[in-house]
This record gives C-alpha cells, sequence and structure tokens, in this order.
C-alpha cells in the first residue's frame, strides 16, 4: 500500500478498534466482534474475495455498475480481514504484517482494473462520518 492509502486503511481500522471497545454497542459491527471469532471473520473475507473476482469476471453482480460493485466488494473483503485481526486486538501494524499476502491480492486486483484502492477507504471512513462514528 502507498503511504496515503495506508493512512486511510489506519484511520477505517481505528474506526474498527472503537466499535471492538465499545464505543456504539448498538453497531451490527460492535456486536459481531463480541460474539465471533478470528475465523469466522477470515472466512466471510475470503467469500468476499471470490465475489470481487466475480464482479471483475461477470459472474457476480449487485447492480449494472461494475465500479460500484467492484468498490462493494472489496470494501468487503477489507473490512472482515481487518475485522478478523482486531478481535484478536492485533495493532494496524500487525495486520498488515498479518494481512499482507491478502492485502497484496487486494492491491493486485486494484492495480489490474485500474480503480484505486483508497477509493474503498474513502467510501467507508464516508460511511462512518454518516453513521457518527468519526
Amino acid at each position: 500500500m502507498i503511504d496515503s492509502e495506508k493512512k486511510l486503511a489506519e484511520k477505517l481500522f481505528a474506526v474498527f478498534e472503537k466499535l471492538r471497545d465499545g464505543e456504539f454497542p448498538e453497531s451490527g459491527t460492535a456486536k459481531m466482534l463480541r460474539e465471533k471469532n478470528s475465523d469466522f471473520f477470515r472466512g466471510r473475507a475470503e467469500e468476499e474475495f471470490a465475489e470481487l473476482r466475480g464482479v471483475v469476471d461477470g459472474s457476480h453482480r449487485h447492480s449494472d455498475d461494475f465500479e460500484k460493485d467492484f468498490v462493494l466488494e472489496s470494501s468487503q473483503t477489507f473490512y472482515w480481514f481487518a475485522l478478523a485481526a482486531i478481535v484478536k486486538k492485533k495493532s494496524f501494524t500487525e495486520f498488515l504484517a498479518d494481512s499482507a499476502s491478502e492485502i497484496s491480492r487486494l492491491e493486485k486486483i486494484h492495480a489490474e482494473n485500474k480503480i484505486p484502492l483508497a477509493e474503498i477507504f474513502e467510501k467507508d471512513l464516508r460511511e462512518c462520518r454518516e453513521k457518527g462514528y468519526l
């Protein structure tokens, strides 16, 4: 990840940590972080990555907008991988190290489709602001 993407990802990761730590107990993410384990989150991340590949090959769609579907599935992939680390109380730095191959796959598919990785972080941070998490 380039530095600007890493800063956005770290900010998003920090929001997820706040959810884990109980600042917004009504959040669905906060509830999952209390009830699920890392294996559950990693499994969900792999499912979302498969859906992302499906968007690319045309076998998975939510809309007629390729970029919108691509960003959605990519965002979900990052979300679930991040939660797998957060539930284990890993730091952002540990997450980057432990998830290097997964992040590399995301970077590669973004580069191949000429959609900046930063788009997923910006979208998710906007949504976090709308929900009052930032």
